[in-house]
């Protein structure tokens, strides 16, 4: 990317870097408003440009080592000298038209390298220039002098640079400086800050506003996102965010760099996390209804995805018997047994450019390319297994058997599952039953038959809702794009989480 210098009428452009004007000359970024906003209003200052302004300051901002005292930002001189800033607008000079009607002055005067300085030197319109103490004009021909040459050789942009050198160089100012005061910049900083502040408190009033908004925009009731909020807050407080870039060169440094300023509160955190569960906003919109970049917003939502799947796991777990026949509900009555109902849910993946990635994930129930899960809910509805994510196209019995749900069986369980699960045998050498509606084998089921059918599919309803509550979600609805393939495991697991702390869904 070319580096042009933005200070005043500065014409240092790293393109050029063989003309003798650009020798030695080093390039310095201007300082980023995001994270050093009152350095960066010293330096769009310093360079005196009426048209140049803090929202133009960007990545390809710079100012050369010319501007600088000591040649580049120190302690002492952090930022670049004053420039005089112009009144007209700034526009490319072109030659003088040649007056025919004018003798020609003999080459040995004016040689094409002089003309070319010449032209230079014009260019120049903040200041009039004066060689050897006589006014120089387009109108007044210049004369050739024993130190013409040298004298002309001098950047016109930078009177400072010759008089350091013993230049015989003046300027006149044509305009006056306006000096901001630091109660200004310091209010103008104020009110940047206060912008995003005043729409994150707003937003964050229109959901915590009342059970019905936070349940819409969160997913889960008042009380029990102050719940999550109360039990996570001394972690949050003090917990080391993701990032994706690799840190173990900056771990073995001796002066680790300083990481970003924490711009939401804690709370804000825990909203925007759950916002983007429950809404499934990206992280453009939730930039902009936060006013933090997408980088934060990233940084924010892995973060405390991990932090509440790791913390808050216990709330999936594995009932005793005794627990489940404690609080069985009535449409259990005739299968009293019954500790537990699984059942397998899918969701759709971006499609991978590898043949064999595609063929492993495609899923012939979806016609889609999908990730498959095992989930399993108690008789009152609450899910007390979740298995990791597998590729679409394994079977029910292969999941059940790699997802470590046969080591959470007991002896004399009684598992209620669709007929797709064809795992009686491996139940058994768990001492457990598996409790399916029976197979009609091509012919007429009889009445007992027609019975079960019905009391089974009454009972295993329960499982669908469960799994209709947890793709109340949105992100888990939309197809999930392979950069998120690392963590939709825990994406999974929190939603099932939050559905365990809604109200009972099986009376």
């Amino acid at each position: 990317m070319v580096k042009r210098c933005v200070w005043g009428t500065c014409n240092s452009d790293d393109r050029y870097k063989h003309k003798p004007h650009m020798s030695g000359v080093e390039f310095f970024p201007i300082p980023k408003p995001k994270t050093r906003l009152e350095e960066t209003l010293q330096w769009v200052k310093a360079c005196g440009r009426k048209d140049y302004v803090v929202s133009n300051v960007n990545k390809h901002a710079y100012v050369c080592s010319k501007h600088f005292v000591d040649g580049r930002p120190t302690t002492q001189h952090p930022y670049p000298i004053m420039a005089t800033p112009l009144k007209q607008t700034v526009h490319k000079s072109r030659k003088l038209p040649f007056d025919r009607a004018t003798v020609h002055i003999k080459a040995s005067i004016t040689t094409p390298t002089t003309s070319k300085i010449v032209d230079q030197v014009w260019m120049d319109v903040g200041a009039y220039v004066t060689l050897n103490g006589s006014n120089t004009s387009k109108d007044q021909p210049l004369q050739a002098t024993p130190h013409f040459c040298e004298e002309l050789k001098v950047d016109a942009d930078h009177t400072y640079y010759a008089v350091k050198r013993g230049f015989n160089v003046q300027t006149t100012s044509i305009s006056t400086q306006t000096d901001i005061t630091m109660a200004e910049m310091d209010s103008l900083t104020d009110n940047m800050m206060d912008t995003g502040s005043m729409k994150r408190k707003n937003l964050m009033n229109d959901i915590m506003k009342d059970n019905k908004s936070c349940k819409f925009y969160t997913g889960v009731s008042l009380a029990v996102f102050c719940f999550i909020l109360n039990f996570l807050r001394k972690k949050a407080s003090s917990m080391v965010y993701w990032n994706s870039a690799d840190t173990s060169e900056r771990e073995n440094s001796e002066t680790p760099r300083k990481g970003p300023r924490r711009i939401l509160d804690i709370k804000e955190e825990l909203a925007l996390t759950l916002l983007r569960l429950r809404r499934g906003f990206d992280t453009k919109t939730l930039g902009d209804m936060f006013a933090i970049s997408e980088s934060s917003v990233c940084r924010i939502f892995t973060t405390w995805l991990n932090l509440m799947y790791h913390d808050l796991k216990f709330l999936v777990r594995w009932p005793s018997r005794e627990q489940v026949l404690k609080k069985m509900p009535k449409c259990f009555k005739h299968f009293k047994k019954t500790k537990c109902i699984i059942d397998c849910t899918e969701f759709f993946v971006q499609k991978p450019s590898l043949p064999s990635a595609q063929r492993i994930t495609y899923s012939s129930y979806k016609h889609h390319n999908t990730f498959k899960c095992l989930v399993g809910i108690t008789p009152r509805g609450s899910f007390s297994f979740i298995s990791d994510l597998f590729t679409g196209s394994i079977s029910d019995r292969k999941i059940v058997q790699d997802s470590g749900f046969l080591q959470k069986v007991e002896y004399g369980d009684d598992i209620m599952a669709d007929r797709g699960f064809l795992i009686r045998g491996d139940l058994a050498l768990k001492g457990a039953t598996l409790n399916i509606p029976p197979f009609s084998m091509g012919k007429q089921m009889c009445a007992n038959a027609t019975t079960k059918t019905r009391r089974i599919a009454r009972a295993r309803i329960h499982v669908e809702r469960a799994i209709g509550r947890l793709k109340n979600f949105t992100l888990l609805q939309r197809t999930i794009p392979l950069r998120m393939k690392h963590t939709f495991n825990q994406v999974v697991k929190v939603c099932a989480i939050l559905c365990n702390l809604d109200s009972q869904l099986v009376k």
